[in-house]
C-alpha cells in the first residue's frame, strides 16, 4: 500500500511539473491592465515581474530617437517587452509597450484571436472584422496598419490604441512592392498587398495623452 502510495504521490508531482512546464512556455498575453494600466510605474513593473526582470532603458522609438522607459526580461528574447514612460523623470505611466521582433507575447482579439509577430494580414483582417489602411513599405513608417477603418480591432483593448507594423518576406513580387512603396496609404485588400502576404513584425499598444 505504501509503495502504490509513493507511486501515486509521484505520479501527481510529475503531473504538476508538466502542467507548469506546459504553462511557462505558453507565450503570455498582453493587455492594458495590472502591471501596464495608465497609472502603473517603474515598482508596479518590479512587484509583477522581478527586479532582476526589469531594467532601465533608453528605448528606440524610431528616425533615431531615444527616450526613457524600460526592458522586460532583457535576456529572455522570446519574453522581452519594451515600453516607453509618459513621465520619463518618475518613470510611471506606460505611453506605449513594444512587442518587437522575437518576443512571444501577443494580443487577443476580440473573438480571441492570438495576434502576434508573425501573423498574416489577412488573419489580421479577419479580426478587425473588415480591410483598414495600411501604409506603404520601404521608409520610416514602414508597413504600419494606419487606420483601422472603425473595424473590431480600433476599440478592443480597453483604452489602448493597438498599432501593428507589417514586413514583406524576402522574393515577394517586385513589381508589387514597386507600387507599394513609400509614403502612401494602401487598403490591406489591395490585390498587390495580398499579393506581397505581409506578416506582423511590430506590435504596439499605446496610451492616449
Amino acid at each position: 500500500m505504501k509503495t502504490l502510495a509513493l507511486a501515486s504521490q509521484l505520479a501527481a508531482i510529475t503531473l504538476v511539473a508538466l502542467i507548469g512546464t506546459a504553462s511557462a512556455q505558453t507565450p503570455d498575453l498582453l493587455v492594458c491592465t495590472g502591471p501596464f494600466a495608465r497609472d502603473a510605474d517603474e515598482a508596479t513593473l518590479v512587484g509583477a515581474f522581478g527586479a532582476g526582470n526589469v531594467q532601465r532603458a533608453r528605448i528606440e522609438i524610431g528616425e533615431g530617437e531615444k527616450v526613457a522607459g524600460a526592458i522586460l526580461f532583457p535576456k529572455d528574447r522570446k519574453r522581452r517587452l519594451e515600453l516607453i514612460w509618459r513621465d520619463g523623470k518618475k518613470r510611471r505611466g506606460p505611453a506605449t509597450i513594444y512587442v518587437r521582433d522575437g518576443s512571444a507575447w501577443a494580443v487577443a482579439g476580440p473573438a480571441g484571436e492570438r495576434l502576434a509577430i508573425g501573423s498574416a494580414l489577412a488573419a489580421v483582417e479577419a479580426a478587425n472584422g473588415k480591410p483598414f489602411s495600411i501604409l506603404g513599405f520601404d521608409w520610416d513608417y514602414s508597413g504600419t496598419a494606419a487606420d483601422w477603418q472603425g473595424g473590431k480591432l480600433a476599440k478592443a483593448f480597453g483604452g489602448c490604441r493597438l498599432t501593428i507594423r507589417f514586413g514583406y518576406p524576402k522574393g515577394a513580387d517586385a513589381k508589387a512592392l514597386d507600387r507599394l512603396s513609400g509614403d502612401k496609404e494602401f487598403s490591406s485588400a489591395d490585390p498587390d498587398m495580398r499579393l506581397v502576404k505581409p506578416t506582423a513584425y511590430e506590435i504596439l499598444l499605446s496610451w492616449s495623452d
